[in-house]
């Protein structure tokens, strides 16, 4: 599609790369206006399991089939168009402190308590179905490199009921939904206090569902821009496996990232 409307727009090369990242915002913008249109209060910000799961639940909350699956389609179009190398400007910079706002599984934490530890943190949030698709690599990495020395942090960030008082009941009914044994911060108020001073500062982003690769000094060394990767195994059985390709080419790199921080 994207390369049909390149053609018809006699777009030239460098105007591509604008053009690209106008169909990331806008599939993106439309998905979000589609889940806040959701009445998310009647089903107590229920949590997604999946892109079959979130599936359902547009349709239960009122939109059609065809709705629903013209979303989604939008979703993924969003996700193949996503720019891998947004967040290079992140690497090489000194992890700015945490302020967050309660954990999870873990006493308080500190990055000076992580130092010599490999870091991996990754803003999630319990209605969104990239975050759904990333939880079993999360489960995954944490299962085989925690005995290795990588901890991981998943930081939950509310965009449903982006303004409702903290509610860590929430989280906990999140935290329990998808199995997450590691350590959850919780940046309620992200959009002025961690994940702003850690993302949201520099140039436009496409998406806050980043993960950040910290290696023992505390030190950003790996960026992944947000929405969704995994293993192949673990790609929507209702996808074409061709639709999540750069999921699991995604998840390859961080894996890769992890071992070589851990052998430094």
């Amino acid at each position: 599609m994207l390369k049909t409307l390149i053609n018809y727009l006699h777009i030239t090369p460098e105007t591509r790369p604008l053009l690209k990242r106008i169909a990331v915002l806008a599939a993106f913008v439309s998905t979000m206006v589609a889940l806040a249109a959701m009445d998310y209060q009647t089903v107590d910000y229920q949590t997604v399991d999946s892109w079959s799961h979130q599936r359902e639940l547009m349709i239960a909350r009122g939109m059609s089939e065809a709705e629903a699956d013209s979303s989604i389609a939008r979703s993924l179009i969003a996700l193949k168009a996503l720019d891998r190398s947004a967040g290079n400007d992140r690497i090489g910079v000194a992890a700015p402190s945490f302020q967050f706002d309660g954990w999870i599984n873990t006493d308080p934490m500190t990055l000076q308590d992580l130092r010599g530890k490999v870091v991996l943190v990754r803003w999630w949030t319990d209605t969104c179905p990239y975050c759904a698709s990333s939880a079993p690599a999360l489960r995954k990495l944490h299962e085989t490199y925690s005995d290795q020395g990588l901890t991981i942090i998943g930081v939950f960030h509310p965009k449903a009921g982006v303004d409702d008082p903290l509610d860590v009941e929430r989280v906990q009914r999140s935290v329990d939904f998808r199995r997450f044994r590691f350590p959850v911060a919780i940046d309620w108020d992200w959009r002025t206090r961690t994940l702003r001073d850690w993302w949201l500062t520099g140039p436009e982003r496409e998406a806050t569902s980043v993960t950040f690769l910290l290696d023992k000094a505390g030190i950003i060394q790996f960026v992944h821009p947000g929405m969704e990767y995994h293993h192949a195994e673990d790609t929507d059985s209702s996808h074409n496996p061709a639709d999540h390709a750069m999921c699991v080419q995604d998840m390859a790199n961080i894996e890769a990232a992890i071992v070589r921080l851990l052998a430094d």
